[in-house]
């Protein structure tokens, strides 16, 4: 997390560098001020990117960069229009706001919300304000090009599936461009020689972040990188030709060695170890006689053929076996049969994670058939486009006679606090999806523990309190089957409004972890405007307000309970909770035994224990330690070789960061 605060601050230091061009302008009066400055700020920005492990220059740090050289780009023209602080680098501003204007389009494309939006209109209009000859040349050039490579990657490689909101706002920003535009280049002519040196060095810096890549990890080059090095390339040197500066601006060659690390690192640094990567569909299946033939049939339709399916018949009474056998004696499918007696979705799941050989795991439900023939090669091609730990799946319902529903998107992941605090103020409930292609060695790991054992969202890591490193895939998926149109909010796979105990239970688990590292001031304020400006769909332009800290228990966790249909609040497990948050005190202390034979208990297993709760067959300990942590207890006294099974047990309560574990 050290690292995460040290990529937010450079994210901040670069994001104020137009305040720092017009001031250092405005005070020290010639270039000689403004180059001392750009200079000593450009090595404190080089010294701090230097300090950050590369792997947090990610897309995430890129977007939020350049969010916020957009917000302060904007500040500058305003104190411009009020006459606070006369336009002074006009030069430099551009140059810029063209790297602000070119890489939000792309996050766009990636991340469409209204937040980016609005950046996009915030630089449009500081472009319009900024008066530089051949300048609408070079943003015609980066409007056609992002329109073009757009509509290559729909119409010819297919790697994209056709957005129409997306392809309408390209359209209009090419509109623009061009109504802008005018024959201004053969009057341009060239004073100095400034721009020249910069572009040199530019180009230098580029090619030495390639080497630095290659020095710090495994740098594979793909048709990704190479592309978006030339753009990024092309685009800057043309900038610096246009600009004219009359001063050499270190600062911004610092800010183009900084992204073309992050460039290098997003879409260089890749490595699954085949050229051609293996997906292993894990096929969990529980009385899916009526539709587990069509998903196999989805998966045997599709053009990328590199993939392997493993079936584990999840305890199922009807006839899916039968079934099964009769259409693989027909059809030959690179598939291994398993099966488990009783029925539980995360063991079916973990059971077949044993037999996977394939770099990439995504597991499909029988009762859901993947959209089209083009999923899988959309999948490889965005996990192979950059680096990341998965990437989300949209998904559509197919409603009675394959009638095809409404599209759900997952809406845009950012790894970041904000998307924490968000998913805390929606009461604890997953906001994105459990659907995605995963990197086998994080589903082997962070997935494992958060979502399969103790079923958390998939994407969340509870050990650092951050997301997973996913990225949108911006295209559907999946199908899945609804009997009538219901409105699904936020969450598709909804079809009603009640809660079972499991998604109580992890969706508390799931809070509680959040909010035991995070303060939320008036949480309940909060959560009900929260839910007000998602049910608007302008959930991105939420300011969230927290801080480090830990929030108190006892303003939330019974908040959650009572605010959800059918809470069963006669089950003790939930009661348990509540009256630990409700009486916690941080000075009470008990001393625990775990007798030898305990079954210990995970999240995903709820079911189980509320089963065995409600007709008095649990292993008296549990009761025992069930009143203790009633009474509010946070200090915990236990043998040394019982500290991990105590640990576990406290996690199953969802209760772990809140309490400490004395051993000895």
């Amino acid at each position: 997390m050290e690292n995460y605060h040290k990529s937010k601050i450079l994210a901040i230091l670069i994001g104020i560098l137009p305040l720092i061009f017009e001031f250092s302008s405005n005070i020290w009066k010639g270039d000689n001020g403004f180059f001392i400055v750009s200079a000593a700020y450009g090595l404190v920005l080089l010294l701090l990117a230097l300090s950050i492990p590369i792997e947090d220059l990610d897309q995430w740090f890129l977007e939020k960069t350049l969010s916020l050289l957009s917000v302060f780009l904007a500040l500058a023209v305003v104190l411009n229009n009020l006459d606070i602080f006369p336009l002074s680098e006009i030069g430099a501003l551009y140059q810029l706001t063209i790297i602000s204007y070119m890489g939000i389009l792309y996050f766009l494309d990636r991340h469409f919300n209204a937040k980016n939006l609005v950046l996009l209109l915030l630089n449009l209009n500081i472009l319009a304000q900024l008066p530089i000859k051949a300048g609408t040349l070079l943003i015609l050039i980066i409007s056609v090009l992002t329109f073009v490579f757009y509509l290559i990657r729909v119409v010819v490689t297919f790697s994209e599936q056709l957005r129409p909101f997306l392809l309408c706002v390209y359209l209009i920003v090419l509109l623009i461009s061009l109504v802008w535009y005018v024959p201004e280049l053969p009057d341009f002519v060239l004073k100095n020689l400034s721009w020249s040196i910069g572009s040199i060095i530019l180009l230098i810096e580029i090619i030495g972040s390639i080497f630095y890549l290659k020095v710090k990890g495994h740098l594979r080059p793909t048709s990704h990188l190479i592309v978006g090095i030339i753009i990024f390339l092309i685009v800057n040197e043309i900038s610096m030709l246009v600009a004219e500066s009359n001063v050499l601006n270190t600062s911004y060659l610092v800010l183009i060695f900084i992204l073309s690390l992050s460039i290098v690192n997003i879409f260089g640094n890749i490595s699954l170890g085949k050229k051609q990567v293996k997906i292993s569909v894990l096929i969990p299946a529980y009385n899916s006689a009526k539709t587990i033939v069509e998903a196999l049939e989805s998966i045997k339709n599709q053009t990328y053929q590199n993939w392997e399916i493993i079936l584990i018949n999840d305890g199922s009474q009807d006839e899916t076996e039968k079934i099964l056998r009769r259409y693989l004696g027909n059809t030959k499918l690179p598939l291994k049969y398993t099966k488990q007696t009783h029925h539980n979705y995360f063991k079916a799941i973990r059971h077949g994670l044993k037999y996977a050989s394939g770099e990439i795991i995504f597991v499909l439900d029988a009762d859901k058939i993947l959209f089209n023939q083009n999923v899988f090669y959309r999948a490889v091609s965005t996990i192979l486009g950059e680096k990341c730990d998965g990437m989300f799946v949209g998904i559509r319902a197919m409603y009675q006679r394959l009638k095809d529903g409404k599209f759900h998107l997952v809406r845009p992941y950012y790894r970041n606090e904000v998307s924490l605090i968000k998913t805390a103020l929606g009461l604890g409930t997953n906001i994105y999806t459990n659907y995605a292609f995963w990197r086998r060695e994080i589903f082997e790991t962070s997935v494992y523990e958060n979502y399969l054992i103790n079923g958390m969202p998939a994407w969340y890591n509870a050990e650092n309190n951050l997301g997973l490193r996913v990225v949108n895939g911006n295209f559907v998926g999946l199908k899945y089957r609804v009997s009538k149109k219901v409105n699904l909010g936020d969450n598709p796979l909804k079809q009603n409004n009640s809660k079972t105990l499991f998604e109580l239970s992890t969706n508390l688990r799931t809070l509680h972890h959040i909010v035991s590292r995070i303060n939320v001031p008036a949480y309940s304020t909060q959560a009900t405007l929260y839910n007000l400006i998602s049910r608007l769909h302008i959930a991105s332009l939420y300011p969230s307000i927290f801080k480090q800290g830990q929030t108190s228990l006892k303003k939330i966790t019974p908040l959650v309970v009572k605010n959800i249909k059918d809470s069963e609040l006669d089950n003790v497990y939930l009661k348990t909770i509540v009256d630990f948050s409700n009486n916690f005190d941080p000075q009470k202390t008990a001393k625990i035994v775990i007798p030898k034979g305990t079954k210990i208990y995970w999240g995903t297993e709820i079911d189980e224990f509320s089963n065995k709760l409600s007709k008095n067959m649990l292993d008296q300990f549990y009761y025992d330690l069930m009143k203790i942590i009633s009474q509010g207890t946070t200090i915990y006294k236990i043998k040394k070789d019982d500290q991990k099974k105590l640990e576990q047990i406290l996690e199953f309560f969802t209760i772990r960061d809140y309490v400490k574990i004395i051993s000895n």
